[in-house]
């Protein structure tokens, strides 16, 4: 009997596969002190330790290194590795940065001890992003130990600013443009759904990033001082309030005009997602979504609707008990996820002009980060490849998203190097990215592995 597709893997791949299964102990030992060293973007901390500890295990692997240093900030690694037998170039995108740690008491481990448990690997930045560079670096290592060289030419950008937007990173964009040249790229994530089915994603949401301030006096002061002196507070939840309707409409004159919708095709894509809508609500506890949304619906404004979040909001005092005070100043934290054709720069005029208009003028705006949405099309080779490799490598039928509603700078890649981009990688769907017990499961990260070998090997062959 015929063998089933995904069973007829050969020798090469056998070889390639073996090498990964057996260096996977040292990879693990290597992601867990790339996890011990501390990098968060937000609080400048470790970034150039971390830089030349990847920097190192490129080295290590082989690789050409370089550090872009921009004008601020840590330094972009860039890598490349030429091949012996193939022509075609494939970008590498990944950053060594990391999301805070606190909460700090809703963690079982110390942030940064890299604990083993539970066949996993629980520290921040073991998923995001530090198990994607590092699994990938097994799988590169395993083409050099039994061939000698890649299939095909290898670039590597890793950053150190990802998780605050990416500020200076269209510096080195700028700087290495020409040397970014190739025929498609790899971006930083991807992994399994809650079924532990392969993700392909094509594109990522754009961001706005907006931090108000509202001061109406010199210093706080007694509460009693409330019957004359504005609250700040007051002021700015009345500001908010005029961004988004009831439903979640915003409210800013124009935000919607250039909105690029669905294609046929994407929406057809979008409808054969299997649906994860109970997993998604079951995890994060919630009893309903917004507006009741269900079904295709629910997938189409998931991944198709741009959004409005407070992502944090304070004044005054915050702490243990009580204390009567007048604060003199509010703050907000806003981001603002986009779509395809929205112009971050220009939409930030649109919301200053709207807060004018409605009387908010006095109001403080400080854009932190801005990037336009991204797009690979769902038929570009790379999309079908990494479908493939999917499917043989966890024997279960690949999960193609249009979009991922994420948000990052893939924009440079697909827009600026015009480079067909997708995200796959090494995640699991409880990785618990961005939050407590962050986490890298073993088995997906050595299977993660395996799956960006076959997609640099199947990528090398084609015309």
């Amino acid at each position: 009997m015929a063998k089933a597709p995904n069973e007829v893997i050969t020798e090469l791949h056998n070889e390639i596969f073996q090498q990964i299964d057996s260096s996977s102990d040292r990879f693990v030992e290597q992601l867990r002190a790339l996890c011990r060293q501390p990098s968060v973007s937000a609080q400048d901390i470790g970034l150039n330790e971390t830089a030349e500890l990847v920097s190192g295990f490129l080295r290590e692997t082989g690789f050409t290194v370089e550090a872009f240093s921009p004008s601020t900030g840590p330094p972009v690694v860039f890598a490349e590795l030429a091949s012996k037998i193939g022509r075609k170039t494939l970008v590498f995108y990944n950053h060594y940065d990391v999301q805070p740690v606190e909460p700090l008491e809703l963690w079982k481990n110390a942030p940064f001890s890299a604990t083993v448990e539970d066949g996993k690997v629980y520290a921040r930045g073991a998923s995001d992003n530090k198990g994607n560079i590092v699994s990938r670096l097994m799988a590169i290592n395993a083409f050099l130990k039994a061939t000698g060289t890649v299939p095909c030419n290898l670039k590597w950008a890793i950053e150190g600013e990802e998780e605050i937007g990416s500020p200076h990173f269209s510096e080195f964009i700028t700087r290495y443009k020409e040397r970014l040249t190739g025929d498609s790229a790899i971006w930083e994530f991807g992994g399994l759904d809650y079924e532990d089915r392969p993700l392909v994603t094509l594109g990522l949401k754009g961001m706005l990033y907006v931090e108000f301030r509202v001061q109406t006096a010199l210093k706080d002061s007694h509460s009693a001082q409330a019957a004359v002196v504005e609250n700040p507070a007051w002021r700015l939840v009345r500001m908010l309030d005029t961004i988004t309707d009831e439903d979640g409409r915003i409210l800013i004159e124009g935000w919607y005009d250039d909105v690029k919708p669905f294609t046929s095709e994407e929406l057809e894509v979008i409808r054969a997602m299997p649906l994860e809508e109970h997993s998604i609500r079951d995890e994060l506890g919630v009893k309903n979504f917004l507006f009741g949304l269900t079904g295709f619906e629910f997938k189409k404004a998931f991944y198709g609707n741009p959004t409005a979040n407070i992502a944090g909001i304070w004044s005054g005092y915050t702490g243990l008990g009580h204390k009567t005070v007048l604060p003199s100043v509010a703050q907000a934290k806003m981001d603002f996820r986009l779509v395809p054709n929205q112009d971050p720069v220009k939409l930030a005029g649109k919301l200053r002009q709207h807060l004018v208009r409605h009387g908010f003028g006095d109001v403080e705006v400080n854009l932190q980060a801005e990037n336009p949405a991204a797009r690979t099309p769902i038929d570009a080779p790379i999309a079908k490849i990494a479908a493939r490799a999917g499917r043989e490598v966890f024997r279960k039928e690949p999960v193609t998203l249009v979009t991922s509603a994420a948000s990052g700078p893939m924009h440079y890649f697909t827009n600026t190097l015009v480079l067909p981009t997708v995200a796959i990688g090494c995640n699991h769907a409880k990785s618990n990215t961005h939050a407590p017990n962050e986490n890298q499961r073993i088995d997906v990260f050595v299977q993660g592995s395996k799956w960006i070998a076959r997609v640099i090997e199947e990528f090398a062959k084609q015309a």
